[in-house]
């Protein structure tokens, strides 16, 4: 008996749409860029014909296209004559394509660090360099609106990243209990550090508890490059900072670093200079 046409047909769509779950498969990047092309056994000239298989169909029971089964007329003992029973081929698993890997976040060169804030001295960008980066990746401060208003204040509260612990003695904050400086000497002790000054007992509290480091012991470790930039970004994170300059603008940033007015323009201006600097292409 010949296997019917009906089953050529079947046999021809399941390998055409193997082909087609093969050939498609892909996964989007995170900025959307369009998958890598990846070549398949189905891409190759005589392509259509290998994946149809046609002699292998023949000997799993399915009769190829100008060809025909035909079944003996001695059947087993037990089997019902005039049937025969084919092999569904297995469906091949479509091949994985890796994603491609994310776009690193944008970091600030040595030489347009020096080009935003004029003031800082060489040897201070060679030092500030890598920790400004890494606490701005691991904090989200990564679009030139961001990342300008934040050198901004970072250099207007560092004095041009000269200092990251306050010059004043700090008696001005004692007995802050806005501050939290409920102790004798917490003025003194818990003084403005860091690369954005952070002030008073309970500031520190809360940054010691955010990086794991005892801040509230060890007052003066706060002001080490490691960890003055860590603790600038959990102070801006921790006011929705990214959010406000891309939103409400620097001034409102300025307001909510400082308190007040304290060297607005400044602000202001390091923050225009570092969106020149940082939107070139």
């Amino acid at each position: 008996m010949s296997v019917s046409s009906s089953r050529r047909l079947r046999a021809a769509i399941a390998a055409a749409a193997v082909i087609t779950t093969a050939a498609g498969v892909g996964t989007a990047t995170a900025d959307a860029s369009p998958a890598p092309s990846v070549s398949t056994r189905y891409e190759e000239p005589t392509g259509l014909l290998k994946s149809l298989d046609l002699e292998g169909l023949s000997t799993a029971g399915w009769a190829t296209a100008d060809a025909t089964a035909s079944v003996d007329s001695e059947e087993p003992e037990g089997s019902t004559e005039g049937s025969t029973e084919a092999t569904e081929p297995a469906e091949a698993a479509p091949e994985v394509v890796e994603p491609a890997p994310a776009p690193a976040p944008p970091v600030v060169t040595p030489d347009e660090l020096a080009r935003i804030v004029p003031g800082i001295a060489p040897e201070k960008i060679a030092e500030v360099i890598n920790p400004l980066n890494d606490a701005m990746i691991r904090h989200g401060i990564d679009t030139p609106v961001r990342q300008a208003a934040f050198i901004a204040q970072l250099a207007v509260e560092s004095d041009s990243f000269r200092t990251f612990e306050e010059y004043a003695s700090g008696r001005a904050y004692e007995g802050r209990a806005d501050l939290g400086n409920v102790h004798p000497g917490d003025g003194e002790r818990y003084k403005g550090r860091g690369a954005i000054q952070i002030t008073g007992r309970h500031n520190y509290e809360k940054v010691s508890q955010h990086t794991g480091v005892d801040f509230v012991s060890n007052p003066e470790w706060l002001a080490a490059p490691e960890n003055a930039f860590t603790t600038a970004a959990w102070y801006w994170t921790s006011r929705n900072l990214n959010d406000v300059a891309e939103n409400a603008g620097i001034v409102r940033v300025s307001e909510l670093v400082n308190g007040g007015h304290h060297a607005l323009q400044r602000r202001i201006a390091d923050f225009e200079r570092g969106l020149n600097v940082l939107l070139q292409p």
